[in-house]
């Protein structure tokens, strides 16, 4: 005989072939979020085990309605009964089950008797409220748990930690273009300094007077500019001068705040994922896991997506237009492919994507540090170099390419010169 086994929110519900519900092994109500998120997970549970131990003596298959592989259901249960269990998403039962949920429930006993004798009494409207109730707050409590569970991974505080980071920048960006232009009516002489945080400090902690007084080491250094005559800019009141240093000393806080938010990041990486922080950088390995949400998801990507991660506007024009592809996204960021040149960077891209993917894994599957992943990928770029010291002659695909792309543009340039003729003499015949 066939038995359909199936998980539902009450526990497990094994069907015979009319469908009929012979066994079952609920879980306890405290245990239900629990247990749900571990089926999401594909993780075998114990009730379900001996469900299928119960019953697998006496019947000739079971077919189990679930994602996890076959072989780790013969590894509890035993290698004798692998002839007798069978993995089908969906069966049979589960589909049974999913259009007559509230009866099912009902005859496993899932609701309380006092729920029962009560709902009794009243129609059969009141019972499915009565019930439906009860399923609501269980998903309330499932939702709240994988809430809390989501909170707990490190990965979500790095991730708002790198956002900030780019928000700060942003903002440091403007508030800095903003007092150059202000400073420059007090001081225009320094507004040559080209280094923000230099030029942030010098005027926050100083007045003009001091600095044409006891010039620093910056201004020193910088043979450019001139105060020995000092300064050509206007007089201006004590409290103006104190209102561009006080705003000075805002964007010197904020400065501040984002190199602590940059330490914090560094360490929460070096816990969270010491191999991929060591083959790319804490900032860059961040903004990786920002941009798919989660280290976890990282994972699960091949490395031909992490290298475009971060250039999907040039990707889909790609698809649109038949432009040519991204080589890189993100990873560009990282000094080996910016620095290097241009006829190698896609290759090293290539191999970043490839060590990316086997760092994060290490990180997430075996939590793992090894040295050689950072040290392989330098060792192959150097072999890419020597390997490539000149870019190579243009392929016979590329000139196609190219000659495509001409012919088109001068057939798109005739076709216009001729509609323009003909617009033309349509006109002289209209006139006559």
């Amino acid at each position: 005989m066939e038995i359909y086994i199936t998980s539902s929110i009450a526990g497990f519900i094994a069907f015979d072939e009319k469908l009929n519900i012979i066994d079952y092994n609920l879980f306890k109500e405290d245990d239900i979020p629990l247990n749900f998120v571990k089926i999401e997970n594909n993780e075998i549970l114990t009730e379900e085990i001996d469900l299928i131990s119960g019953l697998i003596k006496n019947n000739d298959n079971i077919i189990i309605e679930s994602n996890i592989r076959l072989s780790n259901y013969i590894s509890h249960l035993g290698t004798e009964y692998k002839d007798k269990i069978h993995i089908q998403t969906p069966n049979r039962g589960g589909n049974y089950l999913r259009s007559n949920l509230g009866n099912v429930l009902s005859e496993i006993g899932f609701f309380d008797s006092e729920e029962l004798d009560n709902s009794k009494r009243l129609d059969n409207n009141s019972k499915k409220i009565n019930n439906k109730s009860k399923l609501i707050s269980i998903y309330n409590k499932i939702a709240i748990f994988k809430m809390k569970e989501s909170s707990k991974e490190e990965d979500k505080l790095v991730i708002q930690a790198i956002n900030s980071i780019d928000e700060i920048d942003e903002s440091i960006s403007k508030l800095v273009e903003r007092i150059r232009e202000w400073n420059v009516i007090y001081f225009p002489e320094i507004d040559i300094i080209q280094n923000n945080e230099s030029f942030i400090n010098l005027i926050a902690d100083n007045d003009r007077e001091k600095i044409i007084e006891f010039p620093p080491d910056i201004i020193l250094k910088n043979n450019e500019i001139d105060i020995e005559n000092g300064s050509s800019g206007a007089d201006i009141e004590v409290e103006d001068i104190d209102m561009i240093n006080n705003f000075a000393k805002s964007i010197q806080s904020l400065q501040k705040t984002r190199n602590k938010t940059e330490e914090y990041i560094d360490k929460k990486m070096e816990k969270l994922a010491p191999n991929l922080r060591d083959l790319i950088g804490s900032s860059l390995a961040a903004k990786l896991i920002a941009h798919i949400g989660g280290i976890k998801n990282l994972s699960m990507y091949s490395s031909s997506t992490i290298q475009i991660m971060g250039a999907e506007k040039a990707l889909f024009r790609h698809l649109k237009t038949g432009e040519r592809p991204p080589k890189h996204g993100l990873i560009f960021q990282h000094p080996q492919v910016r620095t290097n040149n241009w006829w190698i960077r896609g290759k090293i891209a290539r191999t970043l994507a490839l060590k990316i993917s086997l760092a994060v894994r290490k990180d997430v599957f075996s939590g793992e540090f090894d040295p050689n992943i950072s040290e392989g990928f330098l060792e192959r770029v150097e072999e890419i170099k020597k390997d490539n010291p000149f870019p190579k002659k243009t392929t016979k695909r590329r000139k196609e390419e190219r000659s495509f792309e001409k012919g088109k543009k001068s057939k798109s340039y005739k076709k216009t010169k001729k509609e323009k003729k003909k617009k033309f003499k349509n006109k002289k015949r209209k006139k006559k």
